[in-house]
């Protein structure tokens, strides 16, 4: 399987959640109650990312204005335009559902941005940009479901100008080191950031959704209900063996 093929099947497991997200008021409220204030929900995002790491990000990135920042795996592209929006930068999304692309470009003008994003239905192994172009990279929550790794972390290496700083948020079972794709992509200086009380909250946002079954099925859909049902009752086996981690690297010269 491609990973093209890998990140769609993905994907199209969770679009019904992504198409329908924003008409639920209930799972809005669920990452409000158990997140609070560090729920980031002014670039509506889909996930687990917090305010927190939002900022952390944007810290580590070092973009400077007019800088140009590409966002792997951008989906409805809300944390990469906050992230270009705080720095003054342009922004390139790249994402292989031209559905998660569109709404993107549907928001463009919510975050400022006319002129200075642009958004593209690609993969991560296979962008279609050119070399040395960006200042730097981002990815949240995207790059642990991709299988060719190795592939993924070439590509932004290739992509990114010598010097250039990638970020990316992941979930790092135990039996994982990212750092192994990272050096072999000639992406060094490798930071880590262990985020802490993430498990904590996430198993809490899962027992509110299987909590609120009756109400979240009717906003949501069937179907997009059962995607949330699943992963609320199948994830926190695998969470006491994983951990969530905020990684930087730079591209070397």
């Amino acid at each position: 399987m491609t990973q093209a093929t890998d990140a769609l099947a993905a994907e199209a497991r969770y679009r019904p959640v992504l198409e329908n997200q924003s008409k639920s008021p209930t799972l809005r409220g669920i990452y409000e109650h158990v997140y609070g204030a560090d729920y980031p929900q002014d670039i509506d995002p889909f996930g687990f990312l917090t305010r927190s790491e939002l900022r952390y990000i944007s810290d580590r990135l070092e973009l400077a204005p007019g800088g140009r920042l590409v966002d792997m795996g951008c989906g409805r592209g809300g944390p990469g335009m906050w992230l270009a929006q705080e720095a003054g930068a342009e922004l390139v999304g790249i994402d292989v559902a031209p559905e998660g692309v569109a709404e993107a470009r549907s928001r463009v003008a919510e975050f400022g941005l006319q002129g200075r994003a642009r958004f593209t239905a690609a993969s991560c192994t296979q962008t279609g940009e050119a070399d040395d172009v960006f200042d730097a990279a981002v990815s949240i929550d995207v790059l642990w479901m991709i299988t060719d790794k190795v592939a993924a972390f070439r590509e932004i290496a290739r992509i990114l100008r010598p010097g250039g700083r990638l970020v990316f948020s992941t979930w790092q079972p135990e039996y994982l080191d990212y750092g192994w794709f990272l050096d072999a992509a000639g992406l060094t200086e490798v930071n880590r950031l262990y985020v802490e009380g993430w498990r904590d909250r996430q198993t809490a946002v899962y027992e509110e959704i299987l909590r609120r079954r009756d109400a979240l099925a009717e906003e949501l859909g069937d179907a997009a209900a059962t995607v949330l049902f699943d992963e609320a009752t199948e994830t926190p086996a695998l969470l006491p063996t994983t951990q969530r981690i905020v990684v930087t690297a730079t591209r070397t010269g």
